[in-house]
């Protein structure tokens, strides 16, 4: 966040002053100074000979010098970042960890590592360390008495009146519910509360923070973060999928911890689920439908095991051959094996429009689980078209749910109740959007939003698939109404969470991102890539894309614009140059737009073979 002001803070001792610098920056920068020492917080400042950091994220950081003090619990952030980036070019390919790729591209060298309890002396001031987990795993915070009053410097934990950055920061695993980080939704909320717990037990008088106004009333915006992140996990719970599949307890577990030791946790009721048609044959993650004629059509094919038993039914006659495939979405448990299996049964690959792009070059995003697998010559439907398919009319839809990158296939039999598969966006107890790295938008038209009218618009007495549910079923009217019910609210909260303009860009991490993400190139090579930007704000918007190369990686473009509609989406053009040496490099670029400005907010990774 740029901000224009530059504070400097002196503690109560010969010439104690406090000045104000004008400037421009992405990250606030502070200077404690007391008995002629100084130091400086978030970023380097003129006659500070040590910056205090407080956690590792690359668009948290200020400009760096002189002696560095960081939390030893991210020490791996800070050191080994070149193994992070070599491994990531191929880690980043069933990936199910779900954190945050804003790690520094290049080393920072630290002089002092500070943890719980340590602290900093500055003259008459002295600064305790406070483990201050949350937006990151690791973060501390500095707390100490300057100038009379008690202040604390927090990073992100916490901005203006009780906001956060972002939501998908805090997505991680939840070992004591044997939960993993793909399912943790707001996995750091429980430490966030602990944090801010702590920071109001320290009677604090000014808040500063690494990002955003000042906060001259701590007490107000700890509370009312705490109110929020509570009133929106408890939403999150009432609705949730996983209570599905893994069932009132291991909820129960993910709730106390976030809302208190006994607190009453709502989950929805299971709804209406039977056993599955005899014209569908289910097995793990994969359904086939199975014409009059004998001939079958795939619906996605996530593993070896999937793909032996339908080699398997065709090879036993139970289904003379496979006609064709629709690929729900692009999980690898639901698209690892569609490319062996177009081959096999030498067949056609149906998705809608919307995700194509993403099954025949899923080395150019990054989302959650991607195989490596491209699948070329996908079948690309546009939403609504219908295709006929012996006795059966499907009906192709974009179907936004669990992820953005998501279809559904209407399946329409004579004499039989239609089937609508769903892949993975509903389950009997509610919504599958546990994960917030999978693009779940909030806007009127987008997201589960979308999903909620095309159910509605449904034939009567339609029943709903997910591969992953053993039953068809379908929600009541009472139950639809429940969904969207809270889910209205929950846009609510998301909206009074964030300081953005829309909740989308607290949900969406990748509303900026580099296409393609991953390139391969030989020594010397150049290439185009983009910077891809969606404008979530309801305002015309202008975005500056400037890129940065780093360690010989050679940039051929300067700082570019573009204005964009509401709602309207476009790119950047950037190119770059190979350096000679192979190995595995990382671009990024700074996106500023009014009231919103990001250092290296995007990256992209570069292999030089």
């Amino acid at each position: 966040m740029r901000v224009s002001l530059v504070f400097l803070i002196t503690a109560l001792a010969a010439h104690a002053e406090v000045q104000q610098h004008f400037g421009v920056r992405h990250v606030n920068q502070f200077t404690v100074s007391s008995g002629g020492n100084s130091v400086a917080v978030y970023g380097a400042a003129k006659g500070a000979g040590t910056v205090l950091l407080t956690h590792h994220r690359r668009d948290a950081l200020g400009e760096l010098g002189g002696a560095i003090v960081a939390p030893e619990a991210e020490r791996a952030h800070f050191e080994k970042v070149r193994v992070f980036w070599t491994g990531f070019a191929k880690k980043r390919f069933h990936y199910y960890a779900q954190q945050s790729t804003k790690v520094p591209v290049e080393p920072i060298a630290v002089q002092r590592w500070v943890k719980d309890g340590d602290a900093i002396v500055v003259g008459e001031v002295r600064l305790q360390v406070l483990a201050t987990p949350g937006f990151t795993r690791g973060a501390v915070s500095y707390v100490g008495t300057v100038d009379g009053k008690r202040v604390a410097f927090t990073g992100d934990l916490i901005m203006g009146d009780g906001k956060v950055f972002d939501l998908y920061s805090f997505q991680d695993a939840i070992p004591a519910a044997k939960v993993g980080g793909y399912h943790g939704y707001g996995g750091r909320l429980a430490d966030l509360i602990s944090s801010l717990q702590t920071l109001r037990a320290a009677k604090l008088d000014v808040i500063y923070p690494a990002r955003g106004p000042v906060i001259r009333k701590p007490n107000a915006a700890i509370d009312q973060l705490i109110a929020r992140v509570r009133a929106l996990y408890r939403n999150y719970l009432s609705t949730n999928a996983l209570h599905w599949y893994f069932k009132e307890e291991r909820m129960r577990i993910c709730g106390e911890r976030v809302l208190g030791k006994g607190a009453k946790i709502e989950l929805m009721p299971y709804c209406l689920h039977v056993k599955t048609p005899p014209w569908i044959i289910e097995f793990s993650t994969s359904r086939i439908i199975v014409a009059d004629n004998g001939h079958g059509f795939l619906l996605d094919c996530g593993g070896q095991r999937q793909l032996d038993f339908v080699k398997d039914v065709v090879a036993r006659g139970v289904v003379k051959k496979i006609d064709g495939i629709f690929l729900t979405h692009t999980h690898d448990d639901h698209s690892q094996m569609v490319k062996t299996a177009a081959e096999f049964f030498k067949c056609p690959v149906y998705a809608t429009t919307e995700y194509a792009d993403v099954v025949e070059n899923p080395g150019h995003y990054l989302m959650p689980g991607l195989t490596e697998h491209a699948v070329p010559n996908v079948k690309a439907m546009r939403d609504g078209a219908k295709m006929k398919w012996h006795e059966y009319e499907f009906t192709f839809r974009f179907f936004p749910g669990q992820m953005f990158y998501h279809g559904a296939l209407l399946v329409q039999r004579p004499k039989a109740k239609p089937v609508f598969f769903i892949g993975d966006s509903f389950a009997p107890s509610g919504i599958d959007d546990y994960c917030l790295l999978n693009r779940n938008l909030v806007h009127p038209d987008a997201g589960y939003n979308r999903c909620f009218k095309i159910i509605r618009a449904l034939p009567k007495d339609t029943w709903l698939i997910n591969q992953h549910v053993p039953f068809v079923f379908r929600f009541s009217e009472k139950e639809l109404t429940f969904l969207e019910t809270r889910y209205a609210e929950r846009t609510r909260i998301l909206r009074e969470l964030f300081p953005w303009d829309d909740p989308n860009y607290g949900i969406d991490e990748r509303w900026a991102t580099f296409y393609p993400y991953g390139t391969t190139l030989r020594p010397g090579a150049t290439r185009e890539v983009e910077v891809r930007l969606v404008n979530h704000s309801p305002v015309r918007r202008k975005f500056t894309i400037t890129p940065r190369a780093h360690r010989g990686l050679q940039l051929l473009s300067d700082t570019k614009s573009i204005t964009l509609n509401a709602r309207g989406e476009g790119a950047v053009k950037v190119n770059i140059r190979a350096p000679k040496k192979p190995g595995v490099y990382v671009i990024t670029a700074d996106v500023d737009s009014k009231g919103m400005h990001f250092r290296d907010w995007v990256e992209a990774v570069v292999e030089v073979k």
